[in-house]
């Protein structure tokens, strides 16, 4: 597992280097804030539409033939980015990146297919810490490199391709392609197996769907309420998103395998549904930043836990000869929920008030909460 975890890390580095940069950078090309909006939301919608294709395509090929293109795609993507010539060509650009992003539902599937059923959830886990350590190393890399009176946008671009390259390099030499189901027992498993697990199956899509629209919707009016609320500015705002993500790397990193371990994902995912829902109605009523940090680490605790243990449950239902396909329709909900979470938080704010993405999120969380405590019981581990 750690030659996918060190590629999927310096992939996620190349990604998190541009994610700042891109209003800049698309500025520089004559978009518009809506324009740019667009831009982001262009990516999770190509990502919604073609991540459960290369997840069925690694269930017929092989996992590690299909994170290689991907990777491979992400770096041709960086390139023709750095270079673009307008602003059709980023869009164009970061539509192909979010087509070529296949190698995270394509590793879910590697891990669930190389680790036991009590492991699954660490592994899913280890993915999820990766991003999170990516997310604090890219955007500070990515503001060194751009440079200050006079930025290189294309320089931080090709870096971001050389972290692809690099993922390519390591996973090309380091992964081995996990042992296959045998073909013959295809048929069997989807009239069967099928059958039997889609209904909660399609509950655990819902679940995850809820859970990006949620979170998502708050990450994208958290700088706005911190600024109208306490006056904060993107440095303030940086310092305690750093915050949030070293929480996430401990809890994805370590914490939830341990949890789950001790109690099983079902009780896991509740306990992390509970702990998003209480910082989302406690943050808006905060107001002194240093009493931010505790619904932050709230919040952190609550998706690191729940994103590994859902995903954990989910390739446990999902018949062996399908994982991918499942797992690929799982990152689709996923990506649906970062198209619809920041439009509806984007509403909420400006029409219902500031604190109304936090608490409509936590509204939403209620349903989620006793869906998990009744639909989910069933993957209880026994003993």
């Amino acid at each position: 597992m750690l030659p996918l975890l060190l590629a999927a890390l310096a992939n996620v580095i190349g990604f998190g280097v541009i994610v700042p940069l891109l209003p800049f950078y698309a500025g520089t090309a004559g978009a518009t804030p809506q324009q740019v909006a667009w831009l982001f939301a262009s990516f999770s919608l190509a990502q919604f539409l073609t991540a459960p294709l290369w997840g069925r395509l690694s269930d017929r090929v092989g996992r590690k033939p299909v994170i290689l293109i991907s990777f491979a795609g992400s770096a041709a993507a960086y390139i023709w980015l750095a270079n673009a010539g307008g602003l059709t060509e980023i869009f164009a650009a970061r539509i192909l990146g979010g087509v070529m992003n296949g190698w995270l539902v394509t590793s879910q599937a590697y891990i669930a297919d190389t680790t036991a059923p009590d492991q699954r959830a660490r592994g899913m886990g280890l993915i999820g810490a990766a991003f999170g350590v990516g997310f604090v190393v890219g955007p500070a890399l990515g503001g060194y490199l751009v440079g200050g009176a006079s930025p290189n946008f294309q320089l931080p671009i090709l870096v971001a391709a050389g972290g692809s390259m690099v993922a390519l390099t390591v996973a090309l030499v380091g992964i081995r392609e996990p042992v296959r189901h045998e073909r013959s027992s295809t048929a069997r498993v989807r009239l069967q197996d099928v059958t039997a697990t889609a209904p909660i199956f399609a509950v655990m899509l819902g679940l995850h769907f809820c859970l990006f629209f949620v979170f998502s919707g708050m990450e994208s009016v958290f700088a706005l309420w911190c600024e109208r609320i306490l006056g904060m500015g993107p440095r303030q705002v940086g310092y305690y998103l750093a915050f949030a993500g070293l929480c996430s790397v401990f809890v994805q990193g370590w914490l939830v395998g341990r949890l789950v371990g001790w109690f099983g994902e079902p009780l896991v995912f509740s306990l992390a549904v509970f702990c998003l829902a209480g910082g989302l109605a406690i943050l808006p009523t905060t107001d002194v930043r240093l009493m931010l940090l505790p619904p932050l680490a709230l919040l952190s605790v609550g998706f690191g836990l729940a994103n590994p243990s859902l995903l954990s449950m989910m390739s446990s239902a999902a018949p062996d000869a399908i994982r991918g396909g499942a797992l690929g329709l799982s990152q689709s909900a996923a990506s649906l929920g970062r198209i619809l979470g920041p439009a509806w938080g984007g509403f909420a704010f400006a029409a219902l008030g500031v604190s109304w993405p936090f608490f409509s999120g936590a509204l939403v969380l209620g349903p989620v909460l006793v869906l998990s405590f009744i639909l989910l019981k069933r993957f209880q581990r026994a003993g």
